[in-house]
């Protein structure tokens, strides 16, 4: 509700020349403001008439000068709100909404001399059309809603993406309210209603089903970058990479502007490893926009990928946690970096946080696990491998690594074990036969030693074709033990 009472100073008469004074505080909103602002405004005027004024002419005089001042203003505010900004309403169609919504009421006004003082209360009557008064409402959460989403950044814009889709489709209902959706708009709302099934079914994981949505939305729209968009999106989960990056290049030439797009397409590129143009892509949606949060993310984990440059990723990395404190992949790959600079006690910390943000990511007990092991913590390494068995993670083949952890505390029969189970989930790994065989011979079992060497050196193993030469000649625990 606008709701400001405000004293104009309506009409000073001095021979000729009449002059309007105003001061004006106004807020538009549904359930609290969503458009403020405020302005001074002075105007003088001629009147070649040279006639005295009824006090009726000079309070029209006032009150139109004044209202049409507060229309042109609360018009050009609501063409600058970011929730409006993208919609292709003419300023004749909010004139027609803000019309609706500004009332007048005279609350005090007196002539003495040639002086005429108007004091007058503008208030937004939403009450009286319900429709339009919840769509704003819907409109003015969603802000807020999108907003917190751009913070977070969480699950790869896909929230941010739907959110500003549901607001174009609450803006079109805002003109359905009053009945001024031409042809033209209803094409528009067809088209949303299309994209919001698609993401509708995206959610359910029936790719198939919402890839095709989709693709009836282009038919509306050709144009229509956030099909394109949420199509290539669709395609890039299905695993139809190449088809995910013709509509990204299709994105990305209809609006080249456009940070998410070239995000979106360096993630393609990322998943077929073509660490360098993802890389580039990345970077370029930096520089279309510094604040596009999820280009450090991928570019940060594209150059740990690449291997060449640790400190850089970690530095895009870092500008990731401190933007979105609260997103635990941020947490996990910048600890995963830190690790690959050797800052172990900055790693472990950092997969902490992970875990605090996300107790259920496996991943971040795994990789915490492997520093701790790294680092000669073999209690807390154990600790979290077994966890993440627990969890029925099968994260790095995590039986390989605790079975090196049982190792260095000289557990050799549950090494045994868990090299054995590592074996039947990846038989081609020579290193777990080289290891096995090693606990086989440091346990006597000469014979179950040799076969699992002979099957690590037929898989290309060399140390085990050195420890094949060496065995019977001396102790195979001093020819020689594999570091795990």
């Amino acid at each position: 509700m606008v709701s400001n009472m405000t004293d104009y100073n309506g009409a000073e008469s001095s021979g000729d020349q009449h002059r309007i004074l105003a001061d004006i505080a106004f807020y538009l909103s549904a359930a609290r403001s969503a458009f403020a602002g405020s302005f001074k405004y002075q105007k003088e005027y001629h009147d070649s008439r040279r006639i005295e004024r009824s006090e009726q002419e000079l309070r029209e005089m006032a009150m139109e000068k004044v209202r049409a001042l507060l229309l042109e203003e609360l018009i050009s505010g609501l063409l600058e709100e970011p929730a409006l900004a993208s919609a292709r309403y003419s300023r004749e169609q909010l004139r027609g909404v803000a019309g609706q919504i500004l009332k007048t009421e005279i609350l005090e006004e007196r002539e003495k001399e040639r002086n005429y003082y108007l004091k007058a209360r503008m208030t937004g009557d939403i009450e009286s059309a319900k429709e339009q008064r919840d769509a704003l409402e819907e409109l003015e959460k969603k802000v807020e809603a999108l907003e917190t989403a751009e913070k977070r950044a969480v699950e790869a814009n896909e929230d941010v993406e739907k959110l500003k889709k549901e607001m174009e489709v609450v803006k079109a209902r805002i003109l359905l309210a009053k009945g001024d959706l031409d042809g033209e708009s209803r094409k528009e709302k067809d088209l949303l209603d299309l994209i919001q099934k698609g993401d509708s079914l995206y959610a359910q994981g029936d790719l198939d089903e919402s890839i095709d949505a989709y693709s009836q939305a282009l038919e509306l729209d050709r144009g229509s970058v956030v099909a394109l968009m949420n199509r290539g999106a669709a395609s890039l989960k299905k695993g139809d990479i190449d088809r995910a990056i013709e509509d990204f290049d299709l994105a990305v030439k209809l609006v080249p502007e456009n940070p998410l797009s070239h995000v979106d397409r360096g993630c393609a590129f990322a998943l077929k490893e073509e660490w360098i143009t993802a890389i580039e892509e990345f970077s370029y949606a930096i520089g279309l926009d510094p604040k596009t949060t999820e280009a450090y993310l991928n570019r940060g984990i594209a150059l740990l990928q690449q291997g060449l440059d640790c400190e850089a990723a970690e530095n895009d990395l870092a500008l990731y946690v401190g933007l979105n404190p609260n997103d635990y992949r941020g947490h996990l790959n910048r600890a995963i970096a830190l690790s690959c600079l050797e800052q172990y006690d900055a790693a472990l910390e950092e997969y902490g946080q992970a875990i605090q943000s996300n107790p259920s990511e496996v991943s971040a007990y795994f990789n915490r696990g492997n520093t701790y092991l790294r680092v000669g913590d073999v209690t807390n390494a154990l600790d979290d491998y077994t966890r993440v068995i627990g969890m029925n993670g099968v994260e790095g083949d995590v039986y390989y690594n605790r079975g090196i952890a049982y190792v260095r505390i000289g557990e050799m029969e549950k090494a045994l074990d868990d090299f054995t189970r590592s074996i039947e989930s990846s038989p081609l790994d020579p290193h777990t036969y080289l290891r096995r065989g090693w606990i086989h011979a440091r346990l006597g079992n000469r014979d179950l030693a040799v076969r699992d060497w002979t099957h690590a050196e037929s898989l290309g193993n060399e140390t085990a074709r050195k420890y094949l030469e060496k065995y019977g000649q001396e102790s195979p625990g001093r020819a020689g033990t594999p570091d795990p």
